[in-house]
């Protein structure tokens, strides 16, 4: 008894699924450069906090050419500093 495999004309082919490269480059690219121009694939993110969602973006004056969040511009601009990662307490314990 001789397996053979059964012939296939030029008309039968096994399809398989076909990628793009553009499939891979779908990710959004994160930017805090001031000058970079937006699309929507760079989109931007604080110098100081990394965050990518504000009401504003606010460019630094301590670091210039970088971009902020509104709570970070704020803060540089009142306190003429970086805006710290975590807040003291003001209180002591109770």
């Amino acid at each position: 008894m001789h397996n053979r495999a059964p012939q296939l004309s030029s008309s039968h082919y096994v399809q398989q699924p076909v990628y793009h490269h553009t499939q891979l480059l779908a990710q959004p690219i994160f930017t805090d450069d001031a000058s970079t121009k937006l699309s929507d694939r760079v989109r931007r993110r604080c110098f100081n906090c990394c965050t990518t969602d504000t009401s504003t973006w606010r460019r630094s004056s301590l670091h210039p050419g970088k971009v902020l969040c509104n709570k970070c511009g704020l803060f540089e601009r009142t306190h003429a500093r970086p805006r710290p990662d975590q807040f003291p307490h003001k209180r002591g314990p109770l």
